[in-house]
This record gives C-alpha cells, structure tokens and sequence, in this order.
C-alpha cells in the first residue's frame, strides 16, 4: 500500500453539521454573525420591527401603540434563526441593548416561562429601571428646587446614580421613594409590583423582593406591606410578564422580546385553560398599551388552537416558506466567503445546488446538513488521483439517502403496525395480493365491512427515475390484483419534487413521507378514507364491528403495556449495545476505532468536564432507575416492592426512562469521544474533526428530543431509603435543570474545548 500522506489536507467545512441557530452564543458573544439570508419572510418580519422601532414617540398624555408580530414555520424552517435575528437587530438599534430580549419557551407551561424571563432580565437589570424612574424623580425635585443644573446633567447621564444625589444634597428620602412606589404602581397598574420594586432601591430588601419575583412565597416583611399572594400559577405569572414590559416599555423607551417554541405550551395536545388563555390575550393587550414589541415563534399549530379573540390580538403574521433556489445558491456563496474569504459557489453547480434544494424541499436545515455533507463527500474525493472538487447529483443523492432516510425497515413496520393496532384494525403483513412478486403489500388492512381493504406500500426515498420506476411498478401491480382497493404510498425518508408530481398524478394526492410528529393522525385518516362502510345490510352488523374494533384496541393497549413493562429490564444492555457501536464510531474519527468509553482518559478540562458531568447527572437524577432497582433487590419491604411495581406498569414513566438513559449514553459516548480528541488536537485538522464529532452527537439528539422527557418531571424522584418512597422536588426546577445542562450542548461544548486548548 502506498504511503498517504503526500495528500493534501482535507479542506475546512464552511457549513455547519448541526444547522442550528446559535442561541447559546446569543447573550455571550453579541457580535456574532452567522450566515443569513435576507428571505421573504425575513424582510417582512424586519420591515414590522423596524415600523415599530423608528415610530415617533407619543404625544404627551397618549401612549405609544405597541405591536405583536407571530412568526409561524414548521422545524428546519428558520425561525429560530429569524427571531435571533430580530433580537440582534434591536440590540444594535436600542439605547439601551439589555431592552431586547430572546426567550425559549421550554417548558409546559407559562410559570416556567416567566422564570426564565426574569432570570434574563436579572436582578441588577430590574433595579437598574427602577432606578431610572427614581432618577426622573430626583431631577424633578431639583428642577422645582432651582439648584444647581450641574447636577441634572450628573444624573442625567448618569455619572451619579439618584442615592448619590439625595445624599450629597441632603434630600428627604422618604418622601421621594414615596413618589417612586407611587409612580411605579400607576406604571405598572398593580400595587403589590409597585411596592415591592421600590424596596430594590433600599438596602437589605434586594434579596426577599427577587426571591417573591421569581415565584417564591412573601417574607415576613413584604407579608407586612401588603404584598401576601406568590407569583405561583400561570395567570399571576403572565400578569407579571405585562407589568415588566409596562416597566421597560415606560417613559418612550422601546422594549422587545421574542417568545420562541410556543408551541410547546400552545398545541391541540394540551390547550391551555380559559382563565390562562384570557391571561394571554390581556398580556397581548398590555404589550400594545406599553408601547412594547412581541415577537411569537411556533409551529403553525400554536396559532390555529387560540381563540379568534386571541389571534385578533395578533397584527402581523410572518409564514417561514422553504429557501428558493436562488436563495440556496447565496447560502452557499455566502457561507463560503465567510471561511474562505472569497465569494464563490464551486464546488457547487447551479444545477446542484438546484438539485439539492428540491430533495430538501427548501428546509433551511436540511439544506444546510446536505451542504455539509456533500462538501465533505467531494473534498474526500478530490484527494484521489485523478478526481476533481466538484459536487455532483449523485453526491446529492446519496448524502440524502443517507441524512433522511428516517428508520429502519423494522423501525418503520413497527411503527405503523402500532398505529393499525391502537386503531383495533384487522391487517396481514407482507401480504402477496397477486401472483406477481411486485403486487406484495406490506400491509394489507382490512375492513368487516366491506368486501375491498387498503394496500400499505413502504418505499425508502425516491430521488430519480430508477426509484420512481420501482415503486409505479409495484403500484400497477397491486391496482391489478385489487383494483377497488384503496392505495397509501408511505415514504420512510424523502420525495424529490420531480418525483412527487408524477406521483401525484397516479395516486390522486402527495405520497405519505414519515414525519414522527404528525405521522399517527396522518395516516389513521387515509385509512379511515379507505373505509366504505355500507347501509343496506343487518343494522347490527357496523355495531358488531364497533364492538370488535374495541375490543381489539383494548387488547392492544394491554399488551403494549406489558410489553413496556418486560422491555424495561433489559434497556441498559440494550442501549450498551447500540450506543456501544456509536462509540465506535466516535472513536473511529479520532484515529482509534474499536476504543471503548471508558479506555479514554478520566479526566477533561474543568470547564468541558463540568458540562459533561452536568449532564449526565441531570439524566440520573431524573430518572433515579439504579436507585428504585438497587432498592428493589435490598430486601425491601413490600410497599417499596409495590411502589417498583407501580412505576414499571405505568408506559409513561418506562418510554421516558429508556429515552433518558439512551441520552445519557450519547453524552458519555460523545464525552470519550472528545477525550480522544485532545490525544491529536494540535494536528491541522483538529477543528474540523471537533466539527464532525459535534455533528455525529446532533444527529443523534435529534432523534431524542426533550420534551420525551416530560413523564418524568410529572413524578417526584425516587428517594432514598431512609426518606420514604419519594419526596417532593419541584417540577419545574427538575426540567430546568435537564434542559439547561442538555440544550445546544455540543455548541457549548465546542467553545468551551477552543478556550481550553493552546492551540
């Protein structure tokens, strides 16, 4: 074998592996610029910030019209990247930077929100306003007084903060705090609000008014001015988050703040009740009276499960739509000038670049994920003899095979038999409905009723004309054999757009592309679309069938249950195994395949450690599963034998648990693997294989989103033995936690290795 290393060294990857905005560089790096494009959507949503920005402030007496803007798109979509975007530019267009705001609605529910919110907005920064209005009062005690305008000036530009003044000039304090709290609650229109941001301007009062601010019970000391109910349920915190913008948004400063992921508190799932949804629309209402700015990210459900009443309060709606080709094509230009300093577009061709956005049907995501993969897959190329730097269609297409190609063939059979079986319908697998090898059905449903059933197909991704050609002659086979059958074409991964319409055209709608969220209800209606149930026969019959169909439903239920409940003790080894390979594959970009987690060093960088070790701990202690098992095994009494029982019957708890120790496995996979990074990280390629590293851990997160883990929060931990069965944590600070340690965590770790390595 000859020796390689006479090949040049790969090239620096200018598209991201991860395609994620950076939110967590957001409030640490405000000067950073990803690469964005100026979309349709984009000009929109910055032409209504704008509009609202260069306002001219209220006359006297009036107060200035606020605005609320939605931003709705499905994942991939940008919307992230808008609202990031919006908050940025408001930063560098406001007096006052901390005035613009980005919150992740994370968690379930508006409490949490409302937390968040506050810990953004910090403590120094709520007093920091207070004490603008108390400066406002002080210059009007020196304006009436006649003293000297030196003064004035000082405090205007605040070279002296208010208490400096009042004490150098022997003011009466009291009398001017009293017109503050005054001030303040006419502001705010809530007394307790008033009262309890006046006593931040007093000395010893700082502690127990942001321990109230945050949702904490009252001390004895606010309990005596009046101030007696916690901000503690979702209509007191939205309430609060109308007096904060009526604070910042006073006295014509602007204030924005950008909600994004909404949809995980606003979903058909779980709507809200009437009084936190009527607590919402007044937040829309007080938000236009302060003369502030809302910004609201989701999926386009979040808006369509609010009441007309609601979304009236909504002016301005931006649709995040797929990126053009023209658009993909200033992506990759600009994301190359960005590295290489240069604006081009090769290796890229139009007619690539064209390509790739039909396959990604313009999913800014997918776009960028396949930019990153095909650049890769041509730098590897062009280092053989005889081979240039060029991306070419079949680059294309086998990077999408390979990104979004949803599951295995096993994986997609069981998920859509789980559907069949919790709808209780009856269906064969792999059922051959004429003689011809092609008319085979991988699943055949069938209906009582009615004499004709509906054929299932499952196709992987159809990308060209051999694909295309494959799947139509398995369509006119079975529409041979049963030409009064009903006919879904599922797709486990994707459809180029060229394909799709000839497939529209033969079928009569869009092929059925896997996507988990939506994937159950989707094709639960096309079945039932396929069902014809007749009128002429027994009246009894359909009831009968209805019968049937229960009692089948309720058997599958049960025996899903005991599936869950046997599959538990075995996920550890299971999850071993699997996650034992990605290590391996980790370990193989390192330049020491087959090495094993543990075989890598103990100890990391205090900063990168203290991540990792943040994480999994926040796993384990969610799910607390050694704990119940060691207990369970320690002669333990029968009610400790009971409770073990209790969490292992119930599906909740045991998903969430598996998906929470394959997420721990992933970190620690992920941990060994940068482990064995620093072993080369003074090599020159060393930062794009810390690129790699992180990519391979997003790609695998993404099959293992958070809000999996919600079951878990909803019950309290497992305790020790000494402490009863279980004891009461807070819900919400236990997802906090989880969410803070896991969220965008190979960014952090990504610049938390760059500022521990010399090089």
């Amino acid at each position: 074998m000859s020796d390689r290393s006479d090949l040049p060294p790969s090239r620096k990857n200018p598209f991201s592996p991860m395609a994620v905005a950076r939110i967590t560089d957001f409030d640490a790096d405000p000067d950073a610029v990803d690469v964005a494009i100026t979309t349709d959507a984009t000009r929109q949503a910055l032409a209504h910030l704008t509009a609202y920005l260069d306002a001219p402030p209220a006359r006297a007496g009036r107060d200035r019209t606020g605005t609320v803007v939605a931003v709705l798109g499905d994942y991939g979509t940008g919307k992230t990247h808008l609202a990031v975007r919006l908050v940025r530019h408001a930063r560098q267009v406001l007096a006052d930077p901390t005035h613009a705001l980005y919150l992740d609605a994370t968690a379930e529910s508006f409490i949490e929100l409302y937390r968040r919110f506050m810990q953004k907005l910090g403590r120094e920064g709520v007093r920091a306003q207070v004490s603008e209005y108390y400066a406002d009062i002080v210059a009007e005690s020196l304006q009436s007084s006649g003293l000297t305008s030196d003064m004035l000036e000082w405090l205007g530009s605040r070279q002296l903060e208010p208490q400096e003044v009042v004490e150098r000039l022997g003011l009466m304090e009291s009398a001017l705090l009293r017109k503050v709290q005054d001030t303040l609650r006419e502001v705010t229109n809530n007394k307790d609000f008033g009262t309890a941001l006046t006593l931040l301007l007093r000395p010893g009062f700082e502690h127990s008014v942001w321990s109230w601010l945050l949702g904490g019970a009252p001390d004895q000391v606010l309990v005596e001015r009046g101030i007696g109910t916690p901000i503690d349920d979702e209509v007191a915190a939205l309430e609060a988050m109308g007096v904060f913008a009526l604070l910042f948004g006073g006295r014509q400063r602007r204030f924005v703040l950008a909600i994004d992921e909404l949809d995980k508190i606003f979903s058909a799932d779980s709507r809200p009740h009437a009084r936190t949804m009527a607590a919402f629309q007044t937040l829309l209402q007080v938000f236009g009276k302060a003369g502030a700015c809302l910004v609201l990210c989701g999926l386009p459900d979040f808006k369509s499960v609010l009441p007309p009443a609601v979304r009236q309060r909504i002016p301005y709606t931006v649709v995040m739509s797929g990126l053009s080709q023209g658009e993909v094509r200033e992506f990759v230009e600009l994301a190359q000038e960005q590295v290489f300093g240069t604006r081009q577009l090769a290796p890229f061709t139009v007619d690539t670049t064209r390509y790739l956005r039909d396959l990604a049907r313009g999913n800014a995501r997918n776009v960028i994920r396949l930019c990153h993969r095909v650049f890769r897959m041509a730098d590897d190329l062009s280092r053989e003899p005889d081979h240039g730097f060029t991306v070419t269609e079949d680059m294309v297409r086998q990077a999408a095979r390979d990104l979004f190609g949803s599951l295995s063939s096993d994986d997609i059979d069981g998920v859509v038999r789980r559907v069949l079986d919790a709808n209780g319908l009856d269906y064969l697998h792999r059922h051959l409905l004429g003689v011809a090898g092609d008319s085979l059905a991988d699943f055949w449903v069938t209906f009582p009723e009615q004499a004709v059933g509906c054929a299932v197909l499952i196709s992987p991704s159809l990308l060209d004309n051999a694909d295309l050609g494959a799947v139509v002659r398995r369509i006119s086979a079975v529409r041979e054999a049963e030409p009064d059958a009903e006919l879904i074409l599922l797709v486990n991964g994707v459809v180029a757009d060229g394909v799709a319409i000839q497939l529209r055209e033969l079928l009569g709608r869009e092929p059925l592309v896997y996507v988990d969220r939506t994937f159950a209800d989707d094709f639960k209606a096309l079945v039932n679309a396929g069902r014809r149930p007749g009128g002429d026969g027994d009246p009894l019959s359909g009831l009968r069938w209805r019968m049937d169909q229960l009692a089948r439903q309720q058997s599958s239920i049960y025996g899903f249950i005991e599936h869950l409940a046997e599959h538990m003790d075995g996920v550890r080894a299971s999850s071993d195994r699997q996650l034992g390979a990605i290590a391996r594959q980790l370990g193989a970009l390192t330049g020491t395949p087959g090495r094993a987690a543990e075989a890598t060093p103990s100890r990391l960088p205090g900063e990168v450690e203290r991540l990792f070790r943040d994480a999994v701990d926040a796993l384990e202690d969610v799910t607390q599963v050694d704990v119940m098992f060691e207990e369970a095994f320690d002669h333990a009494p029968t009610t400790t034998q009971e409770a073990v029982h209790r969490r292992l019957r119930t599906p909740e708890f045991t998903r969430a648990a598996t998906q929470a120790v394959f997420m721990q496995k992933a970190v620690q996979a992920f941990r060994a693997a940068v482990a064995q990074w620093y072993s080369s990280s003074g090599d020159a390629d060393a930062e794009e294989r810390l690129e790699e590293l992180c990519g391979i851990y997003d790609g695998i997160v993404e099959f293992l989103p958070l809000f999996l883990l919600d079951p878990l929060f909803t019950l309290p931990p497992w305790s020790a033995r000494a402490g009863g069965l279980v004891a009461e944590v807070s819900q919400g600070s236990r997802r906090t936690r989880v969410h803070d340690a896991l969220r965008n965590l190979s960014p952090r770790v990504r610049r938390a290795v760059f500022r521990s390595s010399p090089a």
